[in-house]
């Protein structure tokens, strides 16, 4: 079982033409955080929006329980030798096996097209490959993020009618409620594992271990408040919509959300806290990302929403629909 963890299958696939590297550079994208963000965003803004955030609570519980692994198996990835591109944090499991596995894998079983059927394996199995490929991942991280992801989907496909049934009856109150007490326990796991990990020197300077918790702590602490107050307060409808009203929605919610994305990202750096003790640095850096992701939470789920809910341009209902309601105004009189 020494392949498993050996660096020679990376250098092997690594021979291959440099126009298929490039390529694969390109797919391995297709796993990043960034792409999930931008699906969901978008499904909420012109879809279903209960459904879009269900999806995003299988992102986050599989990012969660990625996490949570990586810090305590520990293992470091190849050595930065082989690696094309630049990768931190650790590599058991691999976290764009799992997460593809589990996110688009969800999409094919909700959406249950034909289409899908084909092309999400293709789509996970090659963005697995990629990261062996270029060197981030051993063979046997993306085999085990694949079957972690596939373990994660299954279940949560076959338990989540069954939890959705059980809160159906519940007050507003209590989904929020038991929403918070979910994101401060995933807060108090994580937090307290990057603040007491035993990180090697490496570590201790990158930003990825507390990218990744903010990313997670403050979406789950968020979600539940900020669906609330848009489902009472905005209420953007999503039904009926013209398509070229879910066009504007999708691009400019796009540009507006992709550039706060980059834009906070370079904002929030500029502030330098290499000085600090690891302690300090990882707590101030956590909460710097926290308050960044935040931001972008509420400019997701409210600000857009209302942009799209109050501007006509973004709303403009199906012909259908109109002709139908100038009909019934037309039998009322």
């Amino acid at each position: 079982m020494g392949w498993f963890f050996s660096q020679a299958i990376n250098e092997v696939l690594q021979k291959l033409p440099n126009w298929l590297i490039v390529i694969f550079q390109g797919i391995t994208f297709l796993g990043d955080p960034i792409i999930y963000i931008v699906i969901l965003a978008v499904g909420f803004w012109i879809y279903k929006k209960r459904d879009a955030i269900i999806a995003m609570y299988v992102l986050l519980t599989s990012v969660f329980l990625n996490f949570f692994l990586k810090t305590l198996i520990q293992k470091p990835r190849p050595t930065e030798s082989i690696r094309i591109i630049e990768e931190d944090g650790f590599s058991t499991p691999s976290g764009h096996a799992q997460n593809s596995t589990a996110v688009y894998g969800w999409i094919m079983l909700y959406f249950k097209k034909i289409w899908l059927y084909i092309v999400t394996p293709i789509l996970v199995f090659l963005i697995c490959l990629s990261r062996v490929v270029l060197g981030v991942h051993y063979i046997g991280d993306v085999i085990i993020g694949f079957l972690i992801g596939a373990v994660i989907l299954i279940a949560l496909y076959f338990l989540m009618p069954y939890i959705l049934k059980w809160m159906e009856n519940w007050s507003d109150r209590r989904k929020i409620i038991v929403g918070e007490a979910y994101g401060v326990a995933v807060f108090i796991i994580t937090f307290t594992q990057g603040l007491f990990g035993n990180w090697d020197p490496d570590h201790v300077t990158n930003p990825v271990l507390v990218d990744n918790t903010a990313q997670i702590v403050s979406a789950l602490i968020l979600i539940p408040v900020l669906v609330w107050f848009e489902s009472k307060f905005i209420k953007m409808k999503n039904e009926n919509i013209d398509w070229s009203s879910k066009l504007l929605r999708a691009i400019v919610g796009l540009v507006v959300l992709i550039g706060a994305y980059f834009g906070f990202a370079l904002l929030f750096d500029l502030i330098d806290t290499t000085e600090l003790a690891f302690m300090a640095k990882y707590s101030v850096d956590y909460l710097l990302r926290f308050i960044r992701y935040s931001i972008l939470m509420v400019l997701a789920v409210l600000l857009l929403p209302l942009l799209f809910a109050r501007v006509k341009l973004f709303s403009k209902e199906k012909e259908v629909a109109q002709t139908v309601k100038s009909t019934e105004k037309s039998a009322k009189t």
